[in-house]
């Protein structure tokens, strides 16, 4: 019976001193990722020429680009996201933003960029902007 107790006993401080250690991984984490965006969070997207881009900290971290085909059609050609922020939202932003001013501008895209044309293909809200050849 005592060394079952024993047992016991050591099993609780072993407890004890996990909890305590993750409450120190915790603390540590919250104090590394202080400022720490999630990853659709960041960046503002500006339009540069034929592209919309957006930029964190100075850096670009997206990109979408298209090219002028005649007076009322934009080809969607290229949209980019660095690595380090795929999966969250900023090639939805960026396309969004191409879309909006197409819009704008009373222009019709052609989505030839693999992800911009998987996003009309899956989007009805891009129809009326969608010029299908």
């Amino acid at each position: 019976m005592n060394s079952m107790k024993g047992h016991i006993d050591s099993i609780k401080s072993d407890v004890q001193d996990t909890i305590g250690s993750v409450k120190d991984t915790v603390s540590e984490a919250k104090s590394t990722f202080k400022g720490w965006k999630r990853r659709d969070e960041v960046g503002v997207i500006h339009k540069e020429g034929n592209a919309f881009v957006v930029r964190e900290n100075g850096e670009q971290i997206g990109e979408i680009t298209f090219m002028p085909d005649g007076e009322n059609t934009w080809v969607l050609n290229h949209t980019y996201v660095s690595p380090d922020y795929r999966g969250g939202d900023i090639a939805r932003r960026l396309l969004n933003s191409v879309v909006e001013a197409a819009r704008e501008e009373g222009k019709k895209i052609v989505p030839l960029c693999s992800y911009a044309l998987v996003q009309f293909k899956r989007n009805a809200d891009y129809a009326d902007v969608w010029r299908k050849s």
